[in-house]
């Protein structure tokens, strides 16, 4: 168990405290239990996570050591989320975030600026339907890495984030957004301002559609090995 990254667990009493869980939760009761176990993992680092009820995340108490957080369709309390001391990575992928915990409303905005991540270093969001991203420098004093990918509905990123002093990557991923783009463009240009060096790497990428040729060659050059799977998002920066 020393070495271990991840663990799939369908349903199990841990002897040995893991570095990393990687697990899938569907359903409230299972979820609550689970979590309740979460919390008694002191040297816990890194956990995937997906829950369908925001109630059960809120309630809960993950491990304080949390490094890094993965979410998976799960309803996203913020201000939970940045009491973990320790969280340095924090990934999103297909979440709905609410506007008041009690009332549990869908929300199409971020809307945290009163909220810090004191030692976050990499946000991603992937998927994500909101349409405003409210921050404040104040909100990410530490970021260094800002990944977008697929938020097609998001306008823009604050020019807050160019007073951000350990920014250095934007990435934009097939958002196909020329405002949002727009945003990050304002946001380098206002760091090199600022610092009076180029001091933010911006990466904008779209699909690229490949030919039929393209793709028998591509084929013909790997003609021993031909693995077909279909195509997943990577949890990391790309």
């Amino acid at each position: 168990m020393e070495k271990l990254r991840y663990l799939e667990i369908v349903e199990a009493e841990f002897d040995k405290q893991p570095e990393a869980i990687k697990e899938y939760l569907f359903g409230d009761d299972y979820a609550e239990s689970f979590c309740l176990t979460l919390e008694n993992l002191t040297q816990l680092q890194i956990l995937h996570l997906s829950i369908e009820s925001p109630t059960v995340l809120s309630r809960s108490q993950l491990p304080s050591n949390l490094k890094k957080l993965v979410l998976f369709e799960t309803v996203s309390v913020i201000s939970f989320i940045a009491e973990l001391p320790n969280l340095e990575y924090l990934y999103i992928e297909r979440a709905c975030f609410i506007k008041n915990e009690l009332c549990l409303s869908q929300s199409e905005e971020w809307c945290h600026e009163d909220i810090t991540f004191h030692k976050l270093k990499f946000l991603k969001l992937l998927k994500l339907d909101i349409s405003r991203l409210n921050a404040s420098e104040e909100s990410f004093p530490l970021l260094e890495t800002l990944v977008i990918k697929k938020c097609r509905d998001l306008e823009e990123i604050p020019l807050s984030f160019a007073y951000i002093p350990t920014m250095k990557q934007i990435k934009l991923i097939r958002c196909r957004n020329e405002s949002l783009e727009a945003s990050a463009e304002r946001i380098k240009e206002e760091a090199e301002t600022i610092e009076g060096c180029d001091c933010i790497d911006l990466i904008i990428k779209e699909s690229v559609v490949k030919s039929k040729a393209d793709v028998n060659q591509a084929c013909a050059c790997n003609h021993w090995q031909l693995i077909r799977q279909p195509q997943t998002d990577r949890v990391d920066g790309s």
